[in-house]
């Protein structure tokens, strides 16, 4: 049995080669262990949040959405509201001005992610797409973003609506680029990672109790390795950062 291409595996070799390749600094190894490697609170720099989603292949005739993109395709579920307020959090965190996309690769097998990554092809071979580009989910039906390797267009089902602001990975750089043009970066300090962490509790709800048991977790711990543990509890995601000078490196 060929496997398949596992969210964690990619996370890993997503996020491996934006560090790597494109410059992005990992918040949660840097926090972590800052004597060995880029001081964190050194320069500036915009928070980036991934969500990853696995793609499930899609290639039987059967297949619901066919007549949108053909065969074979791709497509992820976004969580419905009986399963997960997900959506509607990154959505909000979206609002705050973060950048906040999914990600999902176009590729079906764990031995062709191990080609990609060796060739360094994993960020142009994935889908970028933001919460808000899907935007509320009116009910609670089961919603499926589809695509195809073939096509640069996506969609949004049921329904069919196109989704035009999808970015796809050969222009990822250049799409962050322009989101941040002309916005002034954050200088990453103490207060910066504890302005985060307060973003992202005040979105879970101050009334709750998992605010106060969260906000024990930051006596035993850097403003740094805080803000990295909570994208990745409440909102399951991997927090990187975009440095202001390769953002202006790059458009220069």
């Amino acid at each position: 049995m060929k496997r398949k291409v596992s969210e964690f595996a990619y996370g890993f070799v997503l996020t491996h080669e934006l560090v790597a390749a494109h410059g992005f600094l990992p918040v949660a190894r840097l926090a972590e262990s800052p004597a060995d490697g880029p001081d964190l609170s050194a320069g500036q720099g915009y928070p980036l949040f991934l969500q990853f989603k696995a793609s499930d292949y899609m290639k039987r005739r059967n297949a619901g959405e066919s007549k949108l993109v053909g065969l074979p395709y791709f497509r992820f579920g976004v969580h419905r509201l009986t399963q997960s307020n997900q959506q509607a959090l990154l959505m909000a965190l979206e609002k705050r001005g973060r950048l906040v996309f999914y990600a999902t690769p176009k590729i079906h097998e764990a031995v062709n992610l191990n080609s990609a990554f060796f060739d360094g092809q994993v960020v142009a071979g994935s889908l970028f797409l933001s919460p808000g580009e899907i935007g509320e989910l009116p009910d609670n039906d089961s919603y499926r973003v589809v695509f195809s390797g073939r096509s640069d267009n996506v969609y949004l089902c049921p329904g069919g609506r196109k989704l035009d602001g999808v970015v796809h990975g050969e222009r990822f750089g250049v799409a962050i680029r322009e989101k941040l043009a002309g916005i002034e970066p954050w200088r990453l300090d103490e207060d910066f990672y504890l302005g985060l962490a307060r973003d992202m509790l005040s979105l879970v709800s101050p009334t709750r109790r998992i605010f106060d048991e969260l906000s024990r977790g930051r006596l035993t711990m850097t403003a740094a390795t805080f803000a990295d543990y909570l994208a990745k509890t409440l909102f399951d995601c991997e927090l990187l950062i975009v440095p202001a000078q390769a953002e202006t490196a790059s458009s220069g």
